[in-house]
């Protein structure tokens, strides 16, 4: 089984002016790459990050937040449903709560696509945010896994190049190197958050990072190829 994260730089317009936009041409491009077993997560981009940054976690900006998160899923969801893929929409609102891997698992063995999104969930007594990248990696832990992707819209380029190659055991110096995403937003961690997970879940199976604006290149890494930069050791 493998886990695809697909970015929501990469599916909506997460500009700062951005306000629930989608790129409805880019789902359209990725859902017609789609197919297989796996589990599918989604960055919501501007349809969330604009309404933590305008109301916090309050009430109403729990409220609104996961709104909007359930309509940029719907959007995906139906772009597969459209091509012949059989997505379950999962909200991690409800499923944190009291979570049922089981049944994800079984999901996925019938033939479904389980399809989780960034969101909020309650937890310990309070509420936060959960990003999709988080989402990724605790499935990771929990279920056996051939290799993990994050699409996103860039490849990861130090000095101008492309990296083919992160070592985990010098993830914390890559880090440094990198700055955060400017001009977007981002109340999740942007690419180092992204990285961070990804170093963990490579302890356990490949991880691959790549452009998921390039042709083909969701469908590359279904088909077991090596896209943009792998996330490992160089033992492996």
């Amino acid at each position: 089984m493998k886990i695809l994260k697909i970015g929501g730089s990469l599916i909506t317009e997460k500009d700062e002016r951005a306000f629930e936009v989608a790129r409805e041409d880019i789902i359209e491009m990725i859902a017609d790459q789609i197919s297989g077993k796996l589990i599918l997560v989604h960055g919501v981009g501007s349809f969330g990050h604009p309404h933590v940054k305008r109301y916090g976690l309050t009430p109403r900006g729990i409220s609104v937040t996961h709104l909007a998160c359930i309509r940029i899923n719907q959007k995906f969801c139906s772009a597969l449903a459209e091509r012949g893929i059989n997505p379950v929409p999962v909200h991690p609102l409800e499923f944190f709560h009291r979570p049922d891997f089981d049944l994800i698992q079984e999901l996925v063995s019938m033939g479904f696509v389980p399809v989780l999104h960034g969101d909020v969930i309650y937890q310990n007594g309070k509420f936060r945010v959960i990003s999709g990248d988080e989402i990724v990696r605790i499935f990771s832990e929990k279920f056996k896994v051939d290799r993990v992707g994050f699409a996103s819209d860039t490849d990861i380029v130090v000095d101008g190049k492309r990296v083919d190659f992160i070592d985990v055991t010098e993830l914390d110096e890559f880090l440094e190197k990198i700055g955060t995403a400017e001009g977007k937003h981002d109340v999740t961690g942007g690419m180092r958050g992204k990285l961070k997970e990804a170093g963990r879940i490579a302890e356990k199976c490949d991880v691959y990072i790549f452009n998921g604006m390039k042709d083909g290149s969701v469908e590359d890494f279904l088909n077991g190829k090596w896209v943009g930069t792998r996330v490992g050791r160089k033992s492996l």
